[in-house]
């Protein structure tokens, strides 16, 4: 009997069955699926979207948790194949628990390890498509002192977008629509010609990027705008600090293409990384595109180092009642 004949049902994990699918997707006992559940409510994940393939006698064997953000997108975790039978079978779950998050996400996205390539096939099989080699890179900030911030060239203003009560509060829509709709202009104008995964501008609508950049709960965020003469703003640097404040994320910098070479990225990162430094941030990390290497260079010469890579794969849903 092989695989797909073995796995011949899909279902949706039932909320009795939660830790039976989470053993089956994390391929561990009892203990570990407690500690993942544990983690998840901590970090206020829900596990209500498991979908799971199930053997002749509805044992689970293998899952898919689909974890919706506040940006239209929804985070798959799946179970790692061991064959390419395997991979096939479980990519019938992927694109069940993709089809899913229709009510709640426009793009079902995947990170995958580039060693794992029954992974990738799974992922492929469940209906999403590579999109980009992202490398991740780190950087720690001193211990003692403050990181000097770049001077901010001729004619060019940096500063905060908002309050910094409001941009450590848990409601994006706070921020208020003037500044909303600023910051959705300039990632609209920075998606063109980006060489940093291309291929996604257009998949959701720039509020929901932003609101997906923004987060869940309340956490400081260092979220700094670029503006020629005290104008309107041409470029963010976006820069989201852990609950406990001991790390950072750098979400998102981008330019419009008329403030590219100018100087103002170099000073942009340096207003962020002075700013988690102030805030005794001691790590900060970040994903690039591979292939982006102007992005590489800039953040290299600033003390970023890369420590893993991800192949990223994306699938455009459908939303559930649309047309």
């Amino acid at each position: 009997m092989t695989t797909a004949d073995r796995l011949r049902h899909v279902v949706r994990a039932t909320p009795e069955r939660v830790e039976e699918a989470l053993s089956a997707l994390l391929a561990a006992g009892p203990a570990a699926s407690a500690r993942f559940a544990r983690q998840a409510e901590t970090a206020r994940i829900a596990l209500d979207r498991m979908w799971c393939l199930a053997d002749e006698f509805g044992r689970y064997r293998m899952a898919v948790l689909a974890v919706p953000s506040l940006g239209r997108t929804a985070m798959l975790l799946a179970s790692h194949p061991r064959s390419s039978d395997e991979a096939q079978a479980l990519g019938r779950a992927i694109a069940a628990a993709a089809e899913g998050c229709g009510d709640a996400c426009d793009i079902a996205q995947a990170l995958v390890e580039p060693s794992r390539p029954f992974d990738l096939e799974a992922f492929e099989a469940g209906g999403l498509q590579r999109m980009a080699t992202l490398d991740y890179l780190e950087r720690h900030l001193p211990r003692s002192g403050v990181l000097e911030p770049t001077p901010v060239p001729d004619g060019w203003t940096i500063g905060l977008v908002a309050d910094p009560r409001v941009l450590s509060g848990d409601d994006p829509r706070a921020l208020g629509d003037a500044c909303r709709g600023e910051i959705a202009a300039v990632l609209d104008a920075s998606y063109i010609d980006t060489r940093d995964c291309p291929g996604l501008a257009g998949m959701r609508r720039t509020l929901d990027v932003l609101d997906g950049h923004f987060g869940l709960g309340g956490k400081p965020r260092f979220w700094f705008a670029a503006r020629r003469g005290g104008g309107e703003a041409r470029g963010v640097c976006l820069m989201n600090a852990s609950a406990d404040g001991g790390s950072a994320e750098l979400v998102y910098l981008g330019l419009a293409r008329d403030a590219r070479g100018t100087g103002v990225s170099r000073a942009l990162l340096t207003a962020g990384l002075h700013a988690c430094s102030a805030a005794r941030v001691s790590t900060v990390s970040l994903a690039v595109d591979a292939g982006n290497e102007p992005a590489r260079r800039l953040y290299e010469s600033h003390g970023f180092r890369r420590t893993s890579s991800r192949i990223a794969l994306v699938r455009r849903l459908a939303r559930h009642g649309a047309g």
